[in-house]
């Protein structure tokens, strides 16, 4: 389902909420575990604003998320933890 949905700002955000919701977290401790505001991030999990390629790179290093995933929805590469509840 997330994959078919590819690259609106709209389908981004609903991929990064549902990790957040996958690890148990809140806007504000995910953001933040990253290196991010909770106002840098709340706009990307609400498909407000595009999600920055700076932004990505801290997700991908802090959650193991793919730049594949998070643009495109691909979950070839996830974790484990996140892959089994998508």
């Amino acid at each position: 389902m997330l994959e078919e949905m590819e690259d609106q700002p709209e389908a981004v955000g609903t991929r990064l909420r549902r990790v957040r919701e996958i690890l148990g977290l809140n806007k504000r401790q995910f953001a933040e575990h990253a290196g991010l505001t909770e106002q840098t991030y709340g706009p990307f999990e609400n498909g407000k604003r595009p999600l920055s390629l700076e932004a990505a790179k801290k997700l991908r290093k802090t959650y193991e998320l793919t730049l594949e995933f998070m643009y495109f929805g691909k979950i070839d590469d996830l974790p484990h933890r996140i892959t089994k509840e998508l």
